[in-house]
């Protein structure tokens, strides 16, 4: 190779005088300086020579010998499990096999900036006899270790992961992430596990385009987490929960597949979440928000066939809101062919349903024990029972009501709005719509912040009387007590459910 010209182009007098009073060889200097400032900001942390190593079925060697920045390749075959302790690429071709132990996971890494990618991972069961006699057998692989960690096939310790184009089998945890931040997932398969991953204490993950299925306990289990994406994912035939999300806010789940879980999207308190463009079917719950409040939305969703015949014969939930779920908003979501429809339980307060299609369930909205709820510009038609509203005082307009394909008066001076109110059917009930639409609703969409401006201009009844604490004398002691809320429902490993108990009543019923 010809030496390199240590001759600048622009380092002529001519250049190096234009439009300046200093000398040229100074403005040259100058310029090779900032260059050079330039270059060394640019310059990545990994060496420039990153290597490409082919590792053999030993792929621990391998990791050992590499640099940080190195890819290494492995070819098909059964393989050794590793672990990561630099930031490198391991990328499998042809789908290497790598299989986990009791307490000794498949693939576990240590480092941050990983990729690991097109692997066959094959996971080991829950075995607590067989854990307690290894670690019997082994006392310095029990020291210092919790007793109540799962089998994982996939251990992540570090931040900036990626797991990519894998697949993961029969494992009481498919992948493990704790306390970690910029996790992504994706076009991965999880099948057959207790739980499909397990995400804690972490921020920034996505997962996207994965494939979750036949999971005993969850697909997915998110808590204590924030900055969560999850988007166009399969999430089918998990025994309990296709998707927890515990105690989260700020995430996004869009675009998903839930279909023959139990409960197909559960929050349980979660707040300023998105939950948008999701097709839950064939679930007991399609999606589920407990004890979660501040601007959830929940926005043009399809929750169609809910029910589960094995569970209660018919019974089925296409979005529900419960257990004191306030100031959250359902809007444009479609709901047909469940028993209930659209649902919201017991101590709900001043959420807004809005611009929803509620056709062919049983009940097409059913609201009960709640109050301050405002529900218009919905249409509810072909279901047994349109809306039913039971011991709860909501509000079903503001300056338009919702459309019910059963109603019966008139509309004299053709605004298109009926002429009498719509009275709410069922105990108790002192609701109406006082002006309830001719047509279905197709009016121009409001926005969050207005929708958000209209509970806060009709929602205005006070406190039900059981919400007024109570003033007792107990030993000469004054005692102020207010009627505790419900409780938000308990998850177990339990596999069975009891059909005899209303939901989240009993605290072994899932």
């Amino acid at each position: 190779m010809p030496p390199m010209s240590t001759t600048w182009l622009w380092s002529s007098r001519a250049c190096a005088i234009s439009g300046t009073k200093s000398p040229g060889i100074k403005t040259s200097t100058t310029i090779f300086t900032l260059l050079a400032i330039a270059l060394f900001i640019f310059i990545p942390s990994y060496p420039a020579s990153a290597s490409i190593i082919q590792a053999g079925s030993d792929i621990q060697t391998a990791i050992n010998s590499a640099k940080a920045g190195d890819t290494i390749i492995v070819g098909p075959g059964e393989v050794s499990r590793f672990q990561v302790d630099r930031p490198l690429t391991i990328e499998g071709r042809g789908s290497p096999i790598v299989s986990a132990a009791l307490q000794k996971p498949a693939i576990k890494v240590l480092s941050d900036d990983v990729t690991i990618t097109g692997f066959r991972i094959i996971g080991i069961g829950k075995d607590t006899t067989a854990k307690f006699n290894y670690y019997m057998q082994n006392p310095t692989e029990a020291a210092g270790r919790r007793f109540d960690e799962p089998n994982s096939a996939v251990v992540i310790m570090g931040n900036g992961i990626s797991v990519k184009n894998c697949s993961i089998f029969g494992a009481q945890l498919a992948i493990s992430a704790e306390n970690v931040r910029n996790l992504v997932l994706q076009n991965t398969t999880i099948e057959g596990c207790d739980t499909g991953a397990s995400i804690l204490q972490s921020a920034q993950v996505k997962i996207t385009s994965c494939r979750i299925t036949n999971c005993k306990k969850y697909g997915l289990d998110i808590e204590k987490s924030s900055d969560v994406v999850l988007d166009n994912n399969s999430i089918v035939n998990n025994t309990n929960t296709g998707i927890l999300l515990k105690e989260t806010d700020q995430d996004i789940v869009q675009d998903n597949i839930l279909s023959m879980n139990t409960f197909g999207l559960s929050l349980w308190n979660a707040s300023y979440n998105q939950v948008r463009r999701n097709q839950a079917d064939h679930n007991y719950y399609g999606i589920l928000v407990t004890a979660s409040s501040n601007y959830n939305n929940l926005t043009d969703n399809l929750a169609e066939d809910n029910s589960r015949s094995e569970i209660v014969t018919g019974f089925g939930i296409g979005i529900s809101l419960q257990e004191n779920s306030s100031y959250n908003m359902l809007i444009r979501n479609t709901a047909k062919g469940n028993f209930n429809g659209l649902e919201i339980s017991k101590g709900c307060k001043y959420n807004a349903v809005y611009d929803n299609n509620a056709s062919d369930n049983k009940h097409g909205i059913r609201l009960n024990e709640n109050r301050n709820n405002l529900i218009f510009g919905n249409n509810f038609f072909r279901n047994d029972i349109n809306a039913y509203e039971n011991l709860s005082l909501n509000i079903w307009n503001t300056t338009i009501g919702n459309y019910y394909n059963d109603y019966q008066g008139k509309d004299g001076n053709n605004d298109s709005i009926g002429d009498q109110s719509y009275s709410l059917p069922g105990p108790e009930s002192h609701s109406f719509d006082y002006r309830p639409l001719i047509r279905p609703y197709r009016g121009a969409r409001l926005n969050s912040s207005q929708i958000r401006d209209e509970v806060k201009k009709y929602a205005v009844y006070g406190p039900a009387d059981y919400e007024y604490p109570t003033v007792s004398k107990q030993n000469g002691v004054v005692v102020i007590s207010r009627k505790t809320p419900s409780s938000p429902p308990k998850w177990t490993d339990a596999r069975t459910f009891d059909a005899s108990a209303p939901p989240f009543q009993k605290e072994n019923s899932f």
